[in-house]
């Protein structure tokens, strides 16, 4: 059972379907075959979420928001934080200034639109806002938003930044605060281990290892999900290993490890921590 006196840790919440993976390229075939199921899992997960009355901020795809606005409705109708995860999954760094802005804007606003409310927060996809696409944070700050999430501070396939604060900080480039998914300093070296890929391989008893060593410090844990990790059903495809890897690696383990964070640690919104 959760104790009332425990730190309140963050949830966060990737709304995205398993084909948005910006590590591999697959076909229109491949990509319908995992496309339609983002809406049956973010449901489950806000169950699980509602069962346990606990918060959470879901950083929401545009293209996922544009074709099931309901979807939306959802999150919003259940009292969690509306967020944003870019329109297209786009990594921030393959892109030009003016195009992140043109791109971002037409996703805020739509979001604000479909949700009814005002969208304060931003998750870049991948990690991509790094050493070479910091103007980004300015472009967020100009447009209104008071928070971003996107660098995670160690270096991992396509982004990262080894040496960024991993404690929730505000920016030097902009008025804008950061809060960093959590990493443990293990022999010297930030490894992440709270959310993808990395909740999936490592074993529940180091994360809440990590999770506990973070509160005992007064600090919070951010944890990151995706729906489509909650999908054990996830149609198999031809992959190579790399791809299989990403894709299906432990994904059977997931909704156990979710429910036992769950249990275990209290979970807020990003937006009640500010």
């Amino acid at each position: 059972m959760v104790q009332s006196n425990q730190v309140k840790n963050i949830m966060t919440v990737d709304v995205e379907e398993a084909f948005h993976r910006n590590d591999m390229v697959l076909s229109a075939k491949q990509r319908l075959r995992l496309s339609g199921r983002v809406v049956e899992q973010t449901q489950r997960l806000i169950s699980l979420l509602r069962a346990k009355q606990q918060g959470a901020t879901f950083f929401v795809l545009g293209e996922v928001a544009a074709r099931y606005p309901d979807l939306v409705h959802m999150i919003v109708k259940n009292k969690f934080e509306l967020a944003l995860h870019g329109y297209g999954h786009r990594l921030v760094y393959e892109q030009k200034e003016h195009a992140f802005r043109r791109e971002i804007s037409r996703a805020k606003t739509m979001l604000e639109k479909i949700g009814g409310m005002k969208v304060i927060g931003f998750r870049a996809p991948s990690w991509s806002i790094t050493a070479k696409s910091l103007w980004a944070l300015r472009v967020l700050a100009e447009m209104g938003f008071k928070y971003d999430s996107s660098i995670l501070p160690a270096k991992v396939n396509l982004g990262g930044m080894y040496y960024s604060n991993p404690l929730i900080h505000r920016r030097l480039e902009a008025d804008i605060i950061e809060i960093p998914p959590s990493v443990v300093n293990v022999w010297g070296i930030h490894l992440p281990f709270s959310g993808g890929l990395y909740l999936r391989m490592l074993p529940y008893a180091f994360i809440r290892s990590c999770i506990r060593k973070l509160n005992k410090k007064g600090m919070r844990a951010v944890i990151y999900l995706h729906p489509w990790e909650m999908d054990s059903d996830l149609p198999r495809l031809p992959l190579g290993i790399k791809g299989r890897f990403a894709l299906y690696h432990n994904i059977n383990t997931v909704r156990r490890k979710v429910e036992q964070l769950l249990k275990d640690f209290s979970f807020i919104s990003i937006r009640e921590v500010l």
